[in-house]
């Protein structure tokens, strides 16, 4: 399906959104495969550092591995951003940078929502997913020629005609505000989030950026099952933070502490009822 630009974006123009942005490069689209697939090809036609592109719905949304991300019109904020660091010396600590930024701004732009990140890429409301990160890269040898990253955030309550796993385990700003979300302001957050830590990416968290990560970790002592990339039998544990090289800092129930640099994490249902006074 080949996307077609649209005049406005959330009652904004493409020439408003640049001025708001201070920028030149910014894209608006109705219907997209993905905002990502859209900022890679700007990016191989030279479009600078900073392009934004936006979509009012996404027909092929994805996450890590390829998973889905579902994307209804108008329903939520599906933005990419394209950047040129001239280094990037941690590839796996990318998820954690462009994360931990968008929730720094979500909290401080929305009072009351309280966003955390779980490790490595998802952004969550309450015990719920209310968004996900997906960063990607082309690389020239050793160096980065541009970097992708899209940010997917519900705005909208979630419709019930999504799957009913998407349902269990997904909320929307809305829903956790108890009021109307302007996307625009979404759209700011992400934004000056992605632009915190990812113009020059650092190879390891600082004492400031591990202070942040501390405080929005929403794994942070939680029983969790961890599936580490390439293993085929989940391990249960208590996740206790995130290392300053972006690792996950894993205790199993049994054996010595771990550092996880990939894998998939599902939190204990139990333990999320318990905490959130659910039968």
């Amino acid at each position: 399906m080949t996307a077609r630009q649209v005049s406005k974006w959330a009652g904004h123009t493409a020439a408003g959104l640049r001025r708001r942005w201070k920028r030149q490069s910014v894209y608006l689209f109705g219907k997209v495969g993905s905002t990502n697939d859209e900022a890679k090809r700007l990016a191989e036609e030279e479009t600078p550092s900073g392009t934004i592109v936006l979509g009012r719905e996404q027909t092929g949304g994805r996450g890590r591995e390829r998973r889905v991300w579902y994307s209804p019109p108008d329903a939520g904020v599906y933005l990419s951003m394209v950047f040129r660091p001239t280094r990037v010396e941690n590839p796996l600590l990318l998820p954690v940078l462009a994360g931990l930024g968008v929730v720094h701004n979500l909290d401080t732009s929305f009072r009351g929502l309280s966003p955390g990140l779980k490790w490595p890429n998802d952004i969550y409301a309450g015990d719920r997913k209310c968004g996900g990160i997906l960063t990607e890269a082309a690389w020239s040898d050793d160096a980065p020629r541009y970097l992708i990253v899209g940010v997917g955030i519900n705005v909208k309550p979630l419709s019930d005609a999504l799957p009913a796993e998407v349902l269990a385990d997904a909320t929307s700003l809305e829903e956790q505000l108890g009021e109307v979300v302007d996307p625009v302001r979404v759209a700011d957050a992400i934004v000056a989030g992605l632009e915190m830590h990812l113009s020059d990416p650092a190879a390891s968290l600082d004492t400031k950026a591990l202070d942040l990560v501390d405080h929005y970790d929403w794994l942070r002592d939680r029983r969790i099952s961890l599936l580490p990339d390439g293993s085929e039998v989940p391990t249960t544990g208590v996740s206790v933070g995130i290392a300053p090289d972006g690792a996950l800092l894993f205790r199993p129930d049994r054996g010595a502490l771990r550092r996880v640099q990939r894998g998939t994490v599902v939190p204990e249902r139990a333990a999320l009822a318990k905490e959130s006074g659910e039968a």
